[in-house]
C-alpha cells in the first residue's frame, strides 16, 4: 500500500476515469457486485491483517463479526439527550418526546479510527465500526480504507448503514466522530445524514466519572463493565500506526487496530445497556458501588422523575453523600418544605457544606437564630480554609446582631 503522493494521485485519477462522471454514490452491495472482489490496482497485494475481509471497492474492505447481544428490547433516549436535542424532531424519526422508547433494532453503534485526534479537514477516517442487532446476535460491521483514493466509497458504505430511521449511538461522537464524518461527506460530494444521535459519554460521565476518576470508554469498560478485551493497542497510537502502514506497508500492529475498533463498539453497546438499566430501575442499583447517586438523583429530577430523584438523594444523603444532602437541602429550602428538611437534617452527613445548609435554613426559613448559630458552630469545626472561616465569622456576627435586636 505504500507509495508517494504522485503515485496515489495517479491511482485516484485512474479510479475516477473508471467510474466516469461522478453521480450518486452506489450502495455497498452494488459496489460489491461491480468490483467482483478485484484487488486495488498498484496495491502490492492484500495485507495479512485483512485476511477474511471482503473487498467491496478499490481500497475498501469490510468484515462482519458476531458477539453476544447485550441490548434491551427498548431504550429510553431521554437520559442520553439534552432538552434542546428534541427540538425540531418530527414523526419521521419515530421519536417526538422524551420517554418515547426506541426499539433496539434501530440503534447503530458507531466508532471511527482516524489519522488524528483533533478533527478538521486534514483528518481522515480510515476505519469504521457499526454495531447493530441482527437475527444471529449483535453484529459489528467494519469498513477499512486501505488508501486515500477509496475514501468516497468508504464513506458511502458507512452512510448506507446509518440512514434514517436508524438512531446513532456513539461515545463522544457528537463532538468528534459524527462531525468528522459530515466533513468527509462534504469533501467527497456526498450528502450527510442526520439521524437522532444518542451520545453515551454524557450519561456515563454523569453516573461514574466522579467515583471512577475519569470517563474514558476503556476505564469504564474495566471498572463498570468488568470486561477485559485482551491484547490491545492504545487509541493514541492508532493514527501513527495507520500512517506508518501507508508509508512503509508496516502491518505489525494493524490487526490490533482492527480489534480495538470492534471492541470499542461492543463496549459501547454494553455501556448503553448499563446506563439504560440504571435509569429504568434507579432504586434497584445497590450493587453498583461506583454509581454517583447524587448525580443520578439530580438527573432524575431534571427528567421530571421527582419521586425517584428525591428518594435516590435521600438514601444517598443518609449514607453520607454530602452532595446529595446539599442538593436536597436547597430543593426543600426553596420549596419551603420544612418537614422534609428536618427529616434529612436529622440524618445529615457531617461536613462544612451540610452545616452551612442548616445555618441557611434555620436563619432564613425558620428565623431560629439560635439553631442557626449552632449550625455555624458545626461548620466552624469542619472549616478547611481561611476563606471558609471568614465566611462563617461574618455569618456568626450577623446572627448575633439579629439575636441582640430580639433581646
Amino acid at each position: 500500500m505504500a507509495g508517494n503522493l504522485k503515485s496515489r494521485l495517479a491511482r485516484l485519477k485512474a479510479i475516477e476515469r473508471e467510474k466516469g462522471a461522478r453521480g450518486p454514490a452506489p450502495r455497498p452491495e452494488a459496489i460489491a457486485r461491480d468490483v467482483a472482489h478485484r484487488e486495488p490496482p498498484c496495491s502490492g497485494g492484500r495485507p495479512s491483517f485483512l485476511e477474511g475481509w471482503e473487498l467491496i471497492a478499490p481500497f475498501v474492505y469490510t468484515r462482519e463479526l458476531l458477539v453476544e447481544d447485550p441490548l434491551p428490547d427498548l431504550v429510553d433516549p431521554a437520559p442520553f439527550l439534552s432538552r434542546s436535542s428534541w427540538l425540531g424532531r418530527n414523526a419521521s424519526l419515530g421519536v417526538e418526546t422524551p420517554g418515547c422508547p426506541i426499539e433496539a433494532g434501530r440503534l447503530r453503534f458507531f466508532d471511527l479510527e482516524t489519522t488524528g485526534l483533533s478533527g478538521g479537514a486534514g483528518t481522515i477516517a480510515f476505519l469504521a465500526a457499526l454495531g447493530f442487532r441482527s437475527p444471529e446476535g449483535f453484529a459489528i460491521r467494519q469498513f477499512f480504507l486501505a488508501d486515500y483514493p477509496g475514501e468516497r466509497d468508504f464513506i458511502s458504505a458507512i452512510l448506507g448503514l446509518i440512514r434514517v430511521p436508524s438512531v446513532l449511538a456513539t461515545y463522544n461522537g457528537r463532538s468528534f466522530d459524527y462531525p468528522l464524518l459530515k466533513t468527509r461527506c462534504v469533501l467527497n460530494g456526498l450528502e450527510p445524514v442526520e439521524p437522532l444521535h444518542l451520545d453515551v459519554l454524557y450519561p456515563a460521565r454523569r453516573l461514574w466519572r466522579k467515583t471512577s476518576g475519569g470517563a474514558s470508554l476503556g476505564l469504564l469498560e474495566d471498572l463498570v463493565l468488568r470486561q477485559d478485551r485482551g491484547p490491545d493497542v492504545p487509541g493514541s497510537r492508532i493514527p501513527a500506526l495507520y500512517l506508518d502502514f501507508l508509508r512503509t506497508g508496516a502491518e505489525a500492529e494493524m490487526g490490533l487496530v482492527m480489534s480495538h475498533n470492534a471492541s470499542d463498539v461492543s463496549s459501547l453497546a454494553r455501556l448503553l445497556s448499563r446506563v439504560s438499566s440504571v435509569y429504568q430501575s434507579p432504586l434497584n442499583c445497590e450493587g453498583d458501588l461506583l454509581l454517583d447517586r447524587a448525580s443520578l438523583g439530580r438527573s432524575l429530577l431534571a427528567l421530571g422523575r421527582v419521586d425517584e430523584g428525591e428518594a435516590i438523594l435521600e438514601a444517598a444523603s443518609a449514607l453520607g453523600d454530602k452532595d446529595a444532602f446539599v442538593l436536597l437541602s436547597r430543593r426543600y429550602r426553596c420549596q419551603r418544605r420544612k418537614a422534609d428538611f428536618e427529616r434529612i437534617w436529622e440524618r445529615r452527613p457531617a461536613g462544612y457544606a451540610t452545616a452551612v445548609e442548616g445555618a441557611k435554613f434555620f436563619e432564613h426559613e425558620e428565623r431560629d437564630f439560635r439553631a442557626a448559630l449552632e449550625a455555624v458552630a458545626l461548620a466552624q469545626s469542619c472549616a478547611a480554609s481561611g476563606e471558609e472561616e471568614r465566611a462563617l465569622a461574618w455569618r456568626r456576627a450577623r446572627l448575633e446582631r439579629k439575636l441582640g435586636r430580639i433581646a
